[in-house]
């Protein structure tokens, strides 16, 4: 569905970055090897050079598959990666070690799950130490180089990830505001517009049924008139708060605007909704304005009986909102020529008398 698909988008966007972001470390590694290559004494031999070869070739494959390949697969990038670094340091000379700064602060950007990253920076720890076994005469400088680098992995990735979090926390959180009506504290249009595709994508994938009713303020605005915007929005504020407690933890409180209001009722049949929407009106009438109490009508829809997608649900609910507001409106008119027409009779009967 709509909402699917827009996740699978996004998820496919950030893993072409991540690709790219490889290939571009590949390439970046590769050429910088080329100038230390070429300056190093005693001159390297020229197989030397495959190396970088093989780093630019590992930066296009990454480039060329960077709209193929799922995320999961760049675990296994990772260590290919870290695998060319330790073949550059045992081929070419030692100083190539700062490679695996990359490989560190690449998994720490890249990878959301705190295990991963230390697998990675872990995996390329002991390839700086590999040198140990395949050239133990040198034993003691890769010991003095590892002290010094294995520390300069984990600081660095560390530093990266605790950003990575950081911000993806605070992006959280400006979200959530985003999302939260001011005034009631309860969410927003745009919490709804978020949450109900969503929501409707999930009952479709587990064939239940998903109710939402939405809810507007009988005459709201002679309140303002009356008693001016500050009182209202106190009624409003009292408005989000019961609300709020009329229903259950699972279900979503939003204000659309103004006097208007919607829950969001998953796993609800329409049974079980009209009592919500009964349950909804009979708190808000609690609330007294003017020693009066606060009316309200509400539209209920559901999931997938009233309509297949989360606009039309909503617009289905808004029809039923309207139909009840008319049935209401024509009762207090009924009611009142009822009670003038009474009114007149009795008059007229003592008129006679």
């Amino acid at each position: 569905m709509e909402a699917r698909g827009q996740r699978d988008q996004s998820a496919a966007v950030k893993d072409r970055q991540h690709w790219r972001l490889a290939a571009v470390l590949f390439f970046g590694g590769g050429l910088g090897a080329i100038p230390s290559d070429a300056l190093h004494q005693p001159a390297h031999p020229a197989t030397v050079y495959l190396l970088p070869l093989l780093a630019l070739i590992s930066g296009t494959v990454c480039w060329l598959v960077s709209t193929r390949l799922a995320g999961r697969w760049l675990h296994v990038m990772a260590v290919v990666a870290t695998i060319e670094v330790a073949l550059t340091v045992a081929l070419a000379d030692d100083v190539f070690a700062i490679y695996y700064v990359f490989v560190a602060v690449f998994s720490a950007y890249v990878f959301e799950s705190r295990a991963a990253i230390g697998a990675q920076i872990g995996f390329a720890s002991l390839a700086a130490l590999a040198p140990i076994v395949y050239e133990p005469e040198t034993a003691r400088e890769t010991l003095i180089q590892g002290f010094a680098l294995i520390p300069t992995l984990v600081l660095a990735g560390g530093a990266v990830t605790l950003l990575r979090e950081r911000l993806k926390a605070s992006e959280e959180l400006h979200r959530q505001l985003a999302e939260r009506d001011h005034l009631t504290g309860v969410g927003n249009y745009r919490m709804l517009m978020n949450r109900l595709p969503l929501e409707v994508e999930r009952h479709w994938r587990y064939e239940r049924s998903l109710s939402i009713v939405v809810v507007d303020l009988d005459d709201f605005k002679r309140v303002n008139d009356l008693h001016g915007h500050q009182h209202g929005d106190r009624v409003l504020e009292e408005v989000g708060r019961v609300l709020r407690d009329s229903v259950r933890s699972i279900d979503t409180v939003v204000r659309q605007g103004g006097d208007e209001f919607c829950v969001l009722a998953p796993d609800t049949d329409r049974e079980h909704g009209e009592q919500l929407a009964t349950r909804v009106r009979e708190a808000l009438a609690r609330i007294a304005v003017d020693e009066t109490p606060l009316g309200a009508c509400t539209g209920l829809a559901v999931f997938p009986e009233d309509a297949g997608s989360a606009e039309s649900l909503l617009a289905s609910a808004d029809a039923r909102l309207r139909e009840a507001k008319g049935q209401k409106e024509w009762r207090s008119r009924s009611g009142a020529r009822g009670t003038e027409q009474r009114g007149e009779a009795a008059e007229s009967e003592r008129q006679r008398r």
